[in-house]
């Protein structure tokens, strides 16, 4: 993926999923987490998954532009 995203999700009951996503996945995903309620379709590296975004409980997101160096 050219602009990507990392993503890591915290579900009630102490789930946690890691995906990476391109920057259009993840403004859907964080349009509807602000929302609070309802769910929503991302397209990640490994595959596709529906987020019920009302049994998330924390998102952390590193976004990460072309670094060069250690």
């Amino acid at each position: 993926m050219a602009d990507e995203v990392r993503v890591e999700l915290g579900f009630d009951g102490g789930l946690i999923v890691l995906m990476r996503l391109a920057e259009g996945e993840w403004d859907k995903l964080r349009s509807q987490l602000e929302q609070g309620s309802g769910s929503v379709m991302v397209a990640y590296d490994e595959g596709t998954c529906y987020v019920d975004v009302s049994k998330v409980s924390y998102t952390k997101c590193e976004q990460h532009g072309g670094k060069v160096g250690f």
